[in-house]
C-alpha cells in the first residue's frame, strides 16, 4: 500500500475507525481519572484519517502556541503518538496536584512538565494498548517527550524523526471534564506507511 484513500473507506470502515476512539478514550479518562484521584468524563470523541497538513489548521492554525507531547511508538507499527495541549488544559492539570497560575507554557518549570509527561504517557498508553488489542499486534512506547511552541513547530518534530510517514493521521478529538471544567485535547496517532497498513489489515479493513 503506498498511500490510503480517504474515499474509499465506507460507513463499515469508518466505524471501526470509531471503536478505537470509543475504547481508547473510555480507558485513558478510566486512567486519567486515577492519575488525578478525581472523577474524569469523556464525551464520545470524533475521531477521522486527517491530511497531516491539515491538522494544524484544525487545531487553530500554524501560530497558536500549545504544548505537544510525542510518544514514540515501535514494534509491529512504528510512528509516533502527539498529544497536543493547550493552557488551560494544563493549568487544570497542574492544579489537580499543586496551585500555580499558569500565565502562559513558558512559565512552566520542570516539575509541571513532569506532571504533562506521567499525563501523556498514561493516556497514550491506553490508547496503544487498546489499538493493540483490537489488531492482534504488539506495540511498546518509549517515555513522553515535551514540545513547548506553535502547533506548526510541534507538528514538525515527528517529521525529523521518521522519513517515511503516512501523509494520512488518526485524529482523535477529545472532550475532557474534570474539577467542574471541561477541556479540549487532541490525539493524534502518526504512522510509517507500511505501519499503517498494518493498522487497517488489523482492523480487517482492506483497502
Amino acid at each position: 500500500m503506498s498511500m490510503l484513500n480517504l474515499k474509499e473507506l465506507d460507513s463499515m470502515h469508518l466505524s471501526v475507525l470509531a471503536e478505537i476512539g470509543n475504547i481508547g478514550s473510555g480507558n485513558a479518562a478510566t486512567a486519567l481519572a486515577g492519575l488525578l484521584n478525581t472523577p474524569v468524563d469523556i464525551e464520545v470523541p470524533n475521531i477521522c484519517l486527517m491530511d497531516y497538513t491539515k491538522v494544524a489548521d484544525y487545531l487553530g492554525g500554524a501560530d497558536k502556541t500549545a504544548i505537544g507531547m510525542t510518544v514514540n511508538v515501535k514494534g509491529d507499527m512504528n510512528g509516533v503518538m502527539l498529544q497536543i495541549v493547550e493552557k488551560e488544559f494544563t493549568s487544570r492539570l497542574i492544579n489537580t496536584f499543586y496551585e500555580k497560575n499558569v500565565d502562559s507554557i513558558d512559565s512552566l518549570n520542570d516539575m509541571d512538565l513532569s506532571v504533562l509527561r506521567e499525563m501523556a504517557n498514561i493516556t497514550t498508553a491506553a490508547y496503544v494498548n487498546s489499538i493493540a488489542k483490537m489488531t492482534n499486534t504488539f506495540i511498546d512506547i518509549e517515555p513522553p517527550q515535551n514540545h513547548l511552541g506553535t502547533i506548526g513547530e510541534i507538528l514538525a518534530v515527528p517529521e525529523k524523526e521518521f522519513t517515511k510517514l503516512d501523509y494520512q493521521v488518526l485524529f482523535i478529538d477529545e472532550r475532557l471534564s474534570f474539577a467542574h471544567t471541561q477541556i479540549k485535547s487532541a490525539m493524534i496517532l502518526i504512522l510509517e506507511i507500511d505501519s499503517m497498513k498494518v493498522l487497517f489489515e488489523g482492523l480487517g479493513i482492506d483497502l
